[in-house]
């Protein structure tokens, strides 16, 4: 913080007088770094010099309170912009409303973005897959698909964020069949299928009993230069080890380890569960 005081300080000394371009790559690089108390200082300094601030800056304020948190202060500066004439874009309801889903307030989320499009601001692909995120975490997957639907419709293309949405929602569900067939619809539309789509698959795959399947997917993912992480290591080993299949287990945790992942308590119990229901038990 002291660094960007004493630098702006440096600008007027040699007589360059800040401008909203100045101010806005000071503020961008303070926002990046979640210095908003230095943020809130050069705002009121823009205000008593007469500068306004651009819709870049603002956006760019309101991206910095939600990331640490406090939507309360963006949501104050938007309420200073409306006075003045503007009007908050797509952008600024899309961040504030993944901000309340950071916070886990998802009704507030879902409220917020109606709240958009009550006041003719149309909702974007990030619109509507932060809406189909949220419904698919509450379980309504009725909601959530006819979301899908209705972005389709309007022109919006689903991005992979919104295909993993709907497929860890199914997976939940444990409706593999319908999981997998969104995963052939987002390739066929010319989306792959990324680590967390692989590991959502495989986690719910191991969930229903069809480990062979989850394994075909683990050696797809890395046939196709997928690094497995922590979460698809221990959603395998998990599997193979619920159905005693421990040497293969330890094959996976040994490669895991060659690989550089450190291991956590549930991939080492789901190893000692197989462990005892395979042996002790017989």
């Amino acid at each position: 913080m002291k660094r960007a005081f004493s630098f702006f300080d440096e600008l007027i000394t040699i007589g360059l007088m800040p401008n909203a371009h100045t101010y806005g790559a000071l503020i961008t690089g303070l926002c990046k770094s979640g210095q908003m108390e230095a943020v809130d200082i050069f705002v009121n300094e823009m205000q008593s010099k007469g500068i306004d601030l651009n819709e870049v800056i603002f956006n760019t304020i309101v991206d910095g309170y939600c990331k640490i948190g406090m939507i309360n202060d963006a949501l104050k500066l938007q309420e200073i912009m409306e006075k003045k004439g503007s009007r908050a874009d797509v952008f600024f309801y899309n961040t504030i409303a993944s901000g309340l889903c950071k916070l886990k307030h998802f009704d507030a989320a879902k409220r917020f973005l109606f709240t958009m499009v009550e006041k003719g601001v149309s909702p974007n692909v990030v619109s509507y897959t932060t809406l189909i995120t949220i419904y698919c975490k509450e379980g309504n997957l009725v909601e959530a698909k006819r979301l899908f639907k209705e972005m389709e419709c309007k022109g919006h293309m689903p991005s992979t964020v919104t295909y993993n949405s709907l497929i860890d929602g199914y997976c939940k569900k444990e409706n593999m069949k319908e999981a997998h067939n969104l995963r052939v619809a987002m390739e066929e539309k010319g989306l792959m299928p990324d680590v967390y789509t692989y590991t959502t698959l495989i986690h719910g795959d191991c969930v229903v009993g069809k480990v062979d399947e989850a394994l075909q997917l683990f050696n797809e993912m890395t046939e196709r230069r997928l690094a497995p992480n922590l979460i698809t290591n221990t959603a395998m080993i998990s599997g193979l080890s619920k159905e005693g299949r421990m040497d293969e287990a330890f094959r996976l945790y040994d490669e895991m380890i060659k690989d550089g992942i450190t291991p956590d308590d549930t991939v080492y119990s789901s190893l000692v569960e197989g462990l005892h229901s395979t042996y002790c038990n017989h």
